[in-house]
């Protein structure tokens, strides 16, 4: 896992930074209205009012308080991240890189 922002509490949501090789951006958290049990619990924001993503509070193990998926038009697949817990009050964003499982199925069985 790849650290590739920082956020911290701010109201009833997360601000916070993302830096990768292809991207630059202030993002903020906001609380979502949802309209059903699987709805997001955060709306991903960048500005005021465009919409990248959502997020869903972590249900696992794992120490993450959200799992988060971002999206653009200009990206050939949608990032998956998680807003790890952190004790002094600065939240790391994880990247999680898919597993596709159609390529492990795809694989050629091993020879004898």
């Amino acid at each position: 896992m790849s650290i590739i922002g920082h956020f911290r509490r701010e109201g009833d949501g997360f601000t916070g930074r993302i830096a990768a090789l292809g991207l630059d951006a202030t993002l903020r958290l906001t609380p979502a209205h949802r309209v059903s049990a699987k709805g997001p619990d955060f709306i991903a924001l960048v500005g005021d009012a465009t919409e990248v993503g959502a997020a869903w509070k972590a249900g696992d193990t794992s120490g993450a308080l959200l799992n988060i998926k971002l999206d653009d038009p200009t990206w050939a697949e949608p990032v998956n991240a998680r807003l790890m817990a952190a004790e002094d009050g600065v939240f790391p964003l994880t990247w999680i890189r898919r597993s596709d499982p159609l390529e492990k199925a795809a694989a050629p069985p091993p020879s004898d």
